[in-house]
């Protein structure tokens, strides 16, 4: 086609996108727009991560983890209110730029649902695609199922209803042969025949230690993490659907998940509340946590709900925080955050009042199982802190991961961590007034520099952040929502 040819063709669309925005009285702004972008960059550093772990590649890792800083930077301007200022004059090709994005994206998905549910990845013949793209492809043919936690925390709602102590019963090997688990999908440690396996054990060796223990299952080799490493929510919150008769605790996630979605886009000012549908429908990765069955898409509307409550209803705020900080550590990264923010807003006594319901509801949750056995509680729940692990995750964990550096101690990466933590919560205490929403983000961050950064801790906070600037700075009644765009001149 001629130049003039394509710029009718986009003036077409863009009188076309404009007339839809018009219509449907959808009120984009940079922020939101920026968000299909940081999804795309979100995809691409998932992408890079998984392909370098599948094919021990060092330089693919260390792209990914450099895509992931640049993801970082992006939620850290999507939180800022500074960020609709200054890229006001980009929307003439950041508006469509994220339209193109978010069609793409949800047409991907409806196509992959579609395969997934209808033939499985193995219409794929990945045996004409080439020995690396084969490999790669044969590595997710097992995504879409249980992972040794969400076994684990299924066979623990079953132990739970026979009357016996989750924490006791735990059992890795008979869990994942009762849910279909894969060998991949379990999380070795650096014992035994591992012992000297750095940085992490080859395919043939975990299959073969795999197999070795299906023959005997009631005996745990101790190559294999097999504790029940989460606070007791974990398999009390699925337990009475499990009771109800549903068999697939992914189901469970979604029944939760989409309420608290629901909820968010019904707060939503009317001209952001289809932008926001469209930016959950579109993050792939967070649907695709759910159908592999991690463990966080538990804890995520609680923990989503908890900080978007904050300012308006705080004491269901502080009652889901509870139920979240019960169900997975990650959430505990969180509260330090939370409490500030109540703190520098409300005051020094509110956030002590939040934090003492909070620890209520911990452990009114987890008391039973506390009683029951303290030492078998606690030693579950600091296992993936105080367990031999191996390195393992998206961040910069990867120099070792992909032998750019020689350490084989977790020590190096818990301080740069801790010391991350403390600037991330300096950085906060001084700036939360400010920068309120970027609480999540810096939560979350500490993580990217520990030893295990894996890619399901930062699934959901962008949800999060997005949630919280529509609802809270859009949403408020202290500021207009803004006003549609004039529509492209062409």
């Amino acid at each position: 086609m001629e130049p003039a040819e394509i710029q009718e063709t986009r003036c077409i669309y863009s009188r076309i996108r404009d007339g839809i925005c018009a219509s449907l009285h959808i009120s984009p702004t940079p922020r939101i727009m920026l968000f299909f972008i940081a999804i795309v960059i979100k995809l691409a550093a998932s992408a890079l991560s998984a392909m370098g772990f599948v094919w021990s590649s060092g330089t693919l890792m260390l792209i990914g983890v450099f895509v992931w800083l640049v993801w970082f930077a992006l939620l850290f301007m999507i939180a800022i209110p500074q960020t609709d200022e200054w890229l006001q004059s980009h929307m003439r090709w950041l508006k469509p730029a994220a339209t193109t994005i978010a069609i793409v994206l949800l047409v991907l998905g409806a196509a992959l649902l579609v395969i997934i549910t209808c033939f499985g990845l193995g219409v794929l013949q990945v045996d004409k695609l080439g020995e690396k793209p084969a490999e790669l492809i044969t590595s997710f043919e097992n995504v879409f199922a249980y992972n040794d936690a969400t076994a684990l925390c299924h066979q623990a709602v079953d132990n739970l209803l026979d009357g016996e102590n989750p924490y006791a019963s735990a059992n890795v090997v008979s869990a994942m042969q009762q849910f279909g688990g894969h060998y991949d999908k379990v999380t070795p440690l650096r014992t035994g025949v591992f012992a000297d396996a750095f940085p992490y054990p080859s395919d043939d060796e975990l299959e073969q230690l795999w197999l070795e223990a299906t023959e005997s299952p009631e005996t745990v080799p101790p190559e294999l993490e097999s504790k029940l490493g989460y606070p007791a929510g974990c398999f009390l919150l699925p337990a009475p659907f499990v009771l109800m008769g549903i068999g697939d605790i992914r189901i469970v996630y979604l029944i939760l998940i989409i309420p608290a979605l629901a909820y968010i886009a019904r707060k939503a000012p009317p001209g952001m509340r289809l932008l926001f549908i469209a930016a959950v429908l579109a993050s792939l990765e967070i649907w695709n946590s759910v159908a592999a069955g991690e463990t966080g898409s538990l804890y995520f509307p609680f923990l989503l709900l908890a900080w978007v409550l904050t300012r308006k209803k705080l004491w269901l705020s502080a009652l889901f925080m509870g139920i979240a900080v019960a169900t997975k550590q990650v959430a505990w990264f969180f509260i330090p955050f939370y409490l500030i923010l109540i703190w520098r807003t409300m005051g020094m006594k509110k956030a002590l009042s939040v934090l003492t319901a909070v620890a209520t509801v911990f452990l009114v949750v987890n008391m039973p199982f506390i009683i029951s056995d303290p030492g078998l509680w606690l030693s579950s729940l600091m296992s993936p802190m105080i367990d031999n692990l191996f390195p393992l995750g998206v961040g910069i964990v990867n120099l070792v991961s992909g032998g750019f550096v020689d350490i084989q101690s977790s020590l190096p990466f818990s301080i740069l961590e801790v010391a991350v933590g403390i600037t991330a919560v300096v950085w906060y205490f001084r700036n939360c007034r400010r920068y309120p929403h970027t609480g999540p983000l810096l939560a979350m961050l500490p993580l990217f520099f520990a030893w295990r950064s894996l890619w399901p801790y930062f699934f959901y906070v962008d949800i999060i952040i997005l949630a919280a600037v529509i609802v809270d700075e859009y949403g408020s009644k202290n500021s207009a929502t803004p006003e549609p765009l004039p529509a492209t001149v062409c």
